[in-house]
């Protein structure tokens, strides 16, 4: 019965881990260019009864499964139009180079909602949480002042100001195996190999890019998941009960 025990506890582990991946997916319904994480499975390893290796000896037992990957889908979300000049949205691939003020540290994002921050009396563009967004060439990007003044024929000209040409946008040989380090954040790694500036990147300003979390999809998975930790916990009442009735016999 420990076999039972065994496979029972692993499917609850699982399901556990797909309900808490489904319920971060929920929570970030409406966070701007949210890219939603899926769990995979596989069987652990299976084993012949009896000995096994015999030709006609096809009853196999598993003992299990296990999450094998979380995995993200980076499909581009809806664009919402946000009337806001400094709001960027990324079209098709790509991510935002975020310098951390206070370690250095490079991230990557597709969130888009950059502001102003005033430090040393430069006006650096910056993300939602005060970090530097960078250039194409990995540098902070300063925000010149925005002036008017009229032509030679006495048109207004505006000059200086955010441009959505000024922001870098850094592309991965492998972005499926970047890691997630929350505050819909990534970290490059080995397997996802180095960010590289892309020469004409398709930004549009004024936009930001939607969650991609789609709700209903996400309940479903959410029922699938209750009902796959709800037989998991059965199977482990199941084999102690039978394990109680063993003991009794002796």
């Amino acid at each position: 019965m420990i076999r039972g025990f065994y496979s029972g506890t692993s499917c609850v582990i699982s399901q556990q881990t797909n309900l808490n991946t489904i319920a971060n997916n929920i929570a970030n319904v409406n966070t701007t260019a949210f890219k939603p994480q899926q769990a995979a499975f596989s069987a652990l390893m299976y084993q012949s009864l009896y000995g096994g290796g015999g030709e006609n000896n096809y009853i196999q037992t598993g003992h299990g499964v296990r999450v094998e990957k979380t995995g993200t889908d980076f499909n581009q979300g809806d664009l919402q139009n946000t009337n806001q000049p400094m709001d960027c949205a990324i079209m098709g691939d790509g991510f935002f180079a975020i310098e951390n003020r206070e370690d250095g540290s490079l991230t990557y994002s597709r969130d888009g909602s950059f502001k102003v921050s005033l430090d040393d009396s430069e006006a650096y563009l910056v993300n939602s949480a005060g970090n530097y967004v960078l250039d194409a060439d990995g540098e902070r990007i300063v925000v010149p002042e925005t002036t008017t003044k009229k032509d030679s024929n006495g048109n207004t000209v505006t000059e200086g100001g955010f441009k959505a040409s000024m922001v870098g946008v850094y592309t991965f040989p492998n972005q499926y195996s970047l890691e997630v380090i929350g505050g819909n954040q990534y970290r490059e790694t080995e397997a996802s190999g180095e960010a590289e500036a892309m020469e004409t990147p398709a930004v549009k300003s004024g936009f930001l890019e939607g969650s991609r979390v789609q709700i209903a999809q996400e309940l479903v998975k959410m029922i699938e998941a209750s009902k796959g930790f709800s037989f998991g916990s059965k199977i482990v009442q199941t084999a102690d009960e039978m394990e109680k009735i063993i003991n009794q016999l002796r």
